[in-house]
């Protein structure tokens, strides 16, 4: 078994005199991302067929809005976390592909530091001992959902598509686009679109307030700018410094209780929202 986002499949992409963008091929793609992204897919698919699947589905994404591939890779990680849940073997061949050192000490991974510093953007030290990282077999699943999701994210520099593909690309960010909830004035403005659609490091907190305030002022329910307020924070860029729903939460929640509008409307545009993320 071959895991299509592994080293092995990236070779395997590479190496097949089969794989090309036809648009039988393009077609299978489009469907599979729209499947994902309305959550139609419950199990993955470890086939070596996906191993081009994937491969097209990312040159597909790579030309779509970043919240596309946010969404999609968010997802298309979950499903691979329940797998590697239910695979223990496929689970220990992909994390030694990570961790190259990795032993098992009895029910936990031991994994040398540097190692795991290169792996995780947020990693953490509450079982580090003389330079080796223990995790137990959840906290081994999490690590490769992450790498999943990280795998998936990096699109390369774009090389030039055929046109099926840049039609593919169209198709999908016209039907999966930002839904704006009817009635909605504020949400409708430009720059809070531009919001939605993500936002670096260092401006995420003002954005999500700016964000939280046009849903309390165009009258939408907690429940509804909720689903806004998560649908941004997916959308935001990955960092070292992840912006987490928790976080976007609680000031969504702070708003809400305090009812910012009127003469406090202008409590947020000072603030610097860094690099818009479209």
């Amino acid at each position: 078994m071959i895991l299509p986002f592994s080293e092995k499949a990236r070779q395997a992409a590479q190496s097949s005199t089969e794989f090309s963008l036809d648009s039988n091929t393009v077609e299978a793609s489009v469907l599979y991302i729209g499947q994902v992204l309305r959550k139609q897919v419950k199990e993955a698919d470890a086939d070596a067929l996906d191993i081009k699947k994937l491969a097209v589905c990312k040159a597909i994404l790579s030309l779509c809005p970043y919240p596309l591939i946010a969404r999609f890779s968010d997802y298309y990680s979950k499903l691979w976390a329940k797998f590697f849940m239910q695979n223990k073997t496929a689970a220990l061949g992909f994390g030694r592909e990570i961790f190259p050192t990795m032993q098992i000490q009895g029910s936990d991974f031991k994994v040398n530091v540097f190692e795991y510093l290169n792996a995780e953007e947020s990693p953490s030290f509450a079982n580090l001992s003389k330079g080796v990282v223990s995790l137990d077999e959840s906290e081994l699943n999490d690590v490769l959902a992450r790498q999943v999701k990280r795998r998936v994210m990096s699109i390369p520099n774009q090389p030039v598509f055929p046109e099926e593909v840049k039609q593919a690309a169209m198709q999908l960010s016209k039907e999966f686009a930002l839904s704006i909830p009817r009635g909605s004035k504020h949400l409708e403005k430009e720059e809070i679109k531009q919001i939605r659609l993500g936002i670096a490091e260092g401006g995420r907190y003002y954005g999500c307030m700016k964000l939280s305030r046009a849903c309390f002022n165009d009258g939408l329910s907690f429940e509804e700018a909720k689903q806004v307020i998560e649908e941004f924070v997916k959308s935001c860029p990955p960092s070292k410094n992840p912006f987490t729903e928790k976080e976007a939460l609680t000031c969504l929640e702070w708003l809400y209780r305090k009812g910012t509008k009127g003469s406090q409307a202008g409590l947020f545009n000072h603030g610097n929202l860094g690099e818009i993320h479209a």
